[in-house]
């Protein structure tokens, strides 16, 4: 029996003509947009340069007002603390009004994707910025609030009769609020969210769960240090290419290969002429005028920044790159003779007992062959592990790689190389509570249980400040990316 007008065997409780799903979507991208509109306003408000030096300045002088009425009241006005601390929540009020509606455009794009409205709130990482933005309101409330109060304390100490004892607690409560208001102010200042145009949500993503292998090295580790609603823009991004990349190339290869070369001309090894060129080797006409569109999602300038995010978050596999890029121009031994090259990469400090460990393996042996590599961690968990792996096959270089060399040259080795290895990416964690040096060995097995390759490498265990520790590699990444926004647009 057939289904007339509609493929659902469900009846629809509005009416064929009915346009309640429309509407209702219509009106929700419209609280995106509008929501999104006053974030935009009131970031930009908040963040000139001039009102944030004066949050700060008039958080420190309405403190030592406030500690000369306190001190000694008959040679101060107190109309003067009451003004201080007035013109500080006025300061306050756009930075409270920016992170309120980042709030709510951050739940509003996290609950909606661009296309069939899917959810992404159990995505990971979702429940963490809407915490940190929540935290963040939660903080600005408390500061311009000790300001309103602030002020009402040294104002009734002004206007009714109070003894000296009740004078005094209230210039004490107006010097104790300052002071919260400062440090509130001292630390929101330092990192204020959503200032990003093209990735608002980006900098507030720690990324927390990731494959143990890539396949796709740089590729699978940009998509891990996405944020939920980047990762879905991504995903889509790449499925539109299908039919924009040249005949030999998949859209996975293609976005694979621009990545490598953007790395390249980070290290000022290619031109952005070169740069270009090579993208037209793997992209067809429309996918190269959408990446040199700046306004395009996803163009170079924006590949870019996704690039120094991640690269400020995962420092270890781009040394791991860049040693192999080494290694294939002055023609290493170890990558032109060895029938095996491994490689491995770790912090030299972990903070907060954890720490990311890189390890790139290359089969040169000219024959498939199952390996096994072993992880022993000292005082680490877990203490061993073994991963059996067959890596694929990759043809090792005829000698020093060189830029523009035909048949030799660096891009194209260095694309083969990287495509053709083995890449681990395994999490280690050690008690918290400890401190020192630590060693790491991974040791290479042949088929038979012979070592082919054996490294040991040192990390620092440190509860301090770390400048590879997940908080300062939040901050590296949000400064990285502001730099290169700051450098493309003069």
């Amino acid at each position: 029996m057939g289904v007339a007008k509609s493929d659902s065997l469900l009846p629809n409780p509005y009416g064929d003509d009915s346009s309640f799903g429309q509407v209702t979507e219509s009106a929700l991208s419209r609280r995106v947009r509008i929501r999104d509109s006053q974030r935009v306003l009131w970031t930009r408000v908040s963040t000139l340069p001039t009102i944030s030096r004066l949050r700060t300045l008039v958080s420190v002088v309405a403190i030592c007002y406030t500690l000369v009425l306190f001190s000694d009241r008959s040679h101060a006005f107190e109309q003067v603390g009451v003004a201080l601390f007035a013109l500080q929540s006025i300061l306050f009020a756009p930075a409270l009004f920016a992170s309120s509606f980042a709030q709510m455009s951050a739940r509003d794009r996290l609950q909606l994707k661009a296309e069939g409205m899917k959810s992404m709130e159990a995505y990971p990482g979702v429940e963490r910025i809407l915490n940190t933005l929540h935290e963040r309101v939660l903080r600005e409330r408390t500061r311009i609030l000790c300001s309103i109060v602030a002020a009402l304390a040294i104002n009734s100490a002004d206007n009714f009769e109070t003894g000296t004892i009740l004078a005094s607690f209230l210039f004490g409560l107006a010097l104790f609020l300052g002071a919260i208001a400062l440090l509130n102010t001292i630390q929101l200042e330092s990192r204020i969210p959503m200032t990003d145009s093209d990735f608002p949500l980006l900098s507030l993503h720690a990324p927390t769960l990731h494959q143990s292998t890539l396949d796709r090295v740089l590729s699978d580790l940009v998509v891990a240090h996405l944020d939920p609603e980047t990762a879905g823009a991504w995903d889509d991004w790449v499925g539109e290419l299908e039919n924009k990349v040249r005949s030999s190339q998949t859209p996975s290869s293609a976005v694979e290969h621009l990545l490598r070369v953007l790395h390249l001309n980070h290290l000022d090894l290619l031109d952005d002429e070169r740069l270009l060129s090579e993208s037209k080797r793997v992209f067809r006409v429309a996918a190269i005028d959408e990446l040199t569109d700046d306004n395009s999602k996803f163009s170079i300038r924006t590949l870019r920044r996704l690039m120094a995010h991640t690269r400020a978050w995962q420092p270890g596999l781009f040394r791991l790159i860049d040693r192999l890029q080494d290694s294939a121009m002055r023609g290493h031994s170890s990558l032109i003779e060895s029938p095996w090259r491994m490689d491995l990469d770790i912090p030299p400090r972990c903070s907060q007992g954890q720490g990311d460990l890189f390890v790139m393996v290359h089969n040169h042996s000219r024959k498939e062959s199952k390996v096994e590599i072993e992880i022993i961690a000292a005082d680490g968990e877990p203490h061993k592990q073994t991963i059996r792996l067959s890596p694929p096959l990759s043809r090792q270089p005829k000698g020093p790689a060189r830029l523009g060399e035909e048949g030799n040259d660096l891009v194209d080795v260095l694309g083969r190389l990287i495509d053709n290895c083995y890449v681990l990416w395994i999490g280690l964690a050690w008690q918290k509570n400890t401190s020192g040096s630590r060693p790491v060995q991974v040791t290479l097995r042949g088929p038979n249980g012979e070592t082919l390759s054996s490294l040991v490498v040192t990390t620092s265990l440190s509860s301090g400040f770390n400048p590879e520790g997940a908080a300062e590699k939040m901050l590296d990444a949000a400064v990285a990316v502001r730099r290169l926004a700051i450098s493309v647009a003069e």
